[in-house]
């Protein structure tokens, strides 16, 4: 099984790279993205980072994490969230995943197969976020972090293992490992917004907690967010179908939000029913891009996952 799930992954990736290439040519940022280097744990590790031309006071900083066998200039160009940058004044981080022993580019998030890595990506996302927040003079308490699948994963690792400097995260086809949820430190919980498909076939909505795929045993989605519901101590919830703006995209988007009077904090949860494993976006068209329409045609275009995504980190500075 962990064949299959790989060779899921695979293809997944392989759409990943023709879509970035597809990209190639367009123009998504208006201030400068430079690829720099970043010495932890004896490897030089990459990642883009985006500012904007003009940039706010105290600027927030989000981090975006590609997914298994993904890149970080391909999810740059996929979420096209330096767009959102450019306007709102944020700088945006990509971090670049390692390659794992069967030659794709990962974060350790502790899947099976992954056990005998020793990259600590935990450690090398809190040391970034703190010299970014020295090298540009970023608000020490308005760091975000978001992903796709993979990075998804990271996102909740974050969630349990880094709220001390991250203020909300926004997974989206992520899941939380069972070992995540085992040694998350709920003392200090943060705002979640999760995004996931209930007939994605990789990060799967029912979960996989007998690990017939491999890569470790994962809670269910509705499961994963009454977790941080539980640890939110939140008592009010509010369900509402949001507007099924393309009827032909196969999917319709459910809106789950977790509140209780008095607590800032919030977990939302966007139940895309018949959705996949992608990141929505409202903004593929065929006469566009007809290579990344082709391959991404099937994802939910109801909603702009990243204007979603920094519409609730937005909550929070």
């Amino acid at each position: 099984m962990v064949t299959v799930r790989l060779w899921r992954n695979f293809v997944f990736g392989a759409r990943a790279v023709i879509l970035g290439a597809a990209l190639q040519g367009c123009s998504l940022e208006q201030g400068t993205t430079v690829k720099k280097y970043f010495l932890h744990g004896g490897l030089e590790r990459v990642y883009w980072l985006h500012i904007p031309k003009k940039i706010r006071l105290d600027a927030p900083l989000v981090l975006v994490f590609h997914g298994y066998t993904g890149s970080a200039t391909g999810v740059m160009r996929y979420t096209q969230i330096n767009e959102i940058a450019n306007r709102e004044g944020f700088i945006v981080a990509y971090p670049q995943g390692t390659v794992d022993a069967q030659g794709h580019t990962f974060f350790n998030v502790g899947y099976d197969f992954n056990a005998d890595s020793s990259v600590d990506d935990v450690d090398y996302a809190r040391q970034l976020i703190l010299q970014l927040h020295q090298d540009y003079s970023l608000s020490a308490s308005n760091t975000f972090a978001t992903g796709f699948s993979n990075g998804g994963d990271m996102s909740y690792l974050l969630a349990c293992t880094a709220s001390d400097l991250i203020r909300a995260v926004a997974p989206v086809s992520g899941v939380l490992m069972k070992t995540t949820k085992d040694m998350c430190l709920r003392d200090n919980p943060i705002p979640l917004f999760a995004i996931h498909g209930t007939d994605d076939n990789i990060s799967l909505y029912a979960g996989d907690m007998d690990n017939l795929d491999g890569y470790g045993a994962y809670l269910d989605i509705p499961d994963t967010a009454q977790f941080f519901v539980s640890a939110h101590g939140l008592n009010d919830r509010q369900t509402s179908r949001l507007e099924d703006l393309n009827p032909n995209d196969g999917s319709s988007i459910l809106f789950d939000r977790y509140f209780s009077a008095g607590n800032r904090n919030e977990v939302w949860y966007y139940r895309i029913v018949g959705g996949t494993h992608d990141w929505p976006s409202i903004g593929l068209r065929w006469w566009n891009n007809p290579l990344a329409w082709w391959y991404f045609r099937n994802g939910n275009q109801d909603i702009d996952a990243s204007e979603e995504i920094w519409t609730f980190f937005k909550r929070y500075l």
